[in-house]
């Protein structure tokens, strides 16, 4: 259960419904991050408008992003935020073991040498950004990334160590769609 209460997308008024509708108009629903943080809808929508911006603008594909935001939300030990951009993963052909292999911090056989990098670098930001050092970000441009990409990569973790903390410190429950992955890895645990 939520530790804040969850607004009903059907009695959404005003402000609130006017995001809820933005929202709703991409996912098809309302999730309950968003109902979450129904009580500020200009923050709300704020944060739909970075999110949305995120994954449009730059050069990385939405692919990779999904992939730095499933490494970020398990740094921050966000299973809701994991499992969402579990289902996004899986659009790109990207299975269970696939996420699994991400959360865990192994190399992606999906991806190549330079993308492994760059989410091994997003790793690092997500887990200690201090940890970050000169000779990380010269790596990256020495295996193909930009000085703009390795910005996008950041602001990428950003993003998500931000809707992240909100839905692991308000303990949003799984959205029904994601309830199936609660039985397999990474949530499954031994």
């Amino acid at each position: 259960m939520s530790r804040v209460p969850l607004q009903d997308p059907d009695t959404a008024t005003g402000r609130t419904k006017e995001v809820f509708d933005r929202v709703s108009s991409y996912y098809g629903m309302v999730p309950k991050l968003q109902q979450a943080m129904a009580p500020l809808p200009e923050i709300t929508d704020a944060v739909w408008d970075l999110s949305t911006a995120t994954m449009r603008e730059g050069s990385l594909s939405e692919e990779l992003k999904r992939v730095i935001f499933i490494v970020t939300a398990s740094a921050g030990e966000c299973d809701y935020c994991v499992a969402a951009h579990m289902l996004a993963l899986f659009r790109h052909g990207w299975s269970v073991d696939d996420c699994a292999e991400a959360v865990d911090g192994s190399p992606l056989p999906k991806l190549g040498d330079a993308e492994n990098a760059l989410i091994e670098f997003a790793r690092v930001v997500a887990q200690r950004p201090a940890a970050v050092t000169d000779e990380m970000t010269d790596g990256l441009r020495t295996a193909g990334w930009t000085d703009a990409q390795i910005v996008e990569a950041t602001m990428t973790v950003a993003l998500l160590k931000y809707t992240s903390t909100l839905a692991t410190t308000f303990d949003i429950p799984f959205e029904t769609l994601m309830e199936p992955l609660l039985d397999a890895r990474p949530f499954a645990r031994s």
